[in-house]
């Protein structure tokens, strides 16, 4: 799945219509259309899950992997990090980085790349990304992620 935006082509009225629900909402469009899709899940039209991302708790951890990408398993005290700091990059906060070098379980990287949000788990071992390889998200994307995340650690 790539991270790169799609172009929707809608017909002029409705393009309007949507321009309007932002502003009466005080979002952008995209925005809009991200809360359209949370008010879908939270009614129970759509599930609460993100296309290509597979989340859940095993008794190691937590278990994350996105699209194709080896899954990685961190600790539930790591999988609680990864969530605050995904939250905190996306509401414009500094990344956050943790090494933990002997222990792979406990490393991660959360930082602002342009306008996304790069995650990197684990940040090093054998099934660790190369930084350029990391998948990223929008902020409002990334803070869906941190509440999946942080369900899966509870």
């Amino acid at each position: 799945m790539t991270s790169q935006p799609i172009t929707v082509r809608l017909q002029p009225r409705r393009l309007e219509q949507l321009k309007a629900i932002a502003a009466a909402l005080d979002l952008s469009v995209a925005e809009a259309v991200s809360h359209m899709i949370r008010e879908k899940i939270a009614a129970g039209v759509i599930p609460d899950a993100i296309p290509g991302i597979l989340i859940h708790r095993t008794d190691n951890g937590v278990h994350i992997q996105i699209d194709d990408d080896k899954p990685a398993t961190v600790a539930v005290s790591t999988a609680r990090q990864i969530a605050e700091a995904l939250r905190s990059v996306a509401n414009g906060g500094g990344g956050v980085v943790e090494l933990s070098p002997f222990d792979a379980s406990k490393s991660f990287s959360v930082v602002r790349q342009g306008t996304g949000i790069k995650l990197q788990v684990p940040f090093h071992g054998p099934t660790a990304h190369h930084w350029n390889d990391a998948p990223s998200f929008s902020a409002d994307l990334a803070r869906d992620l941190a509440g999946l995340i942080e369900r899966a650690a509870e």
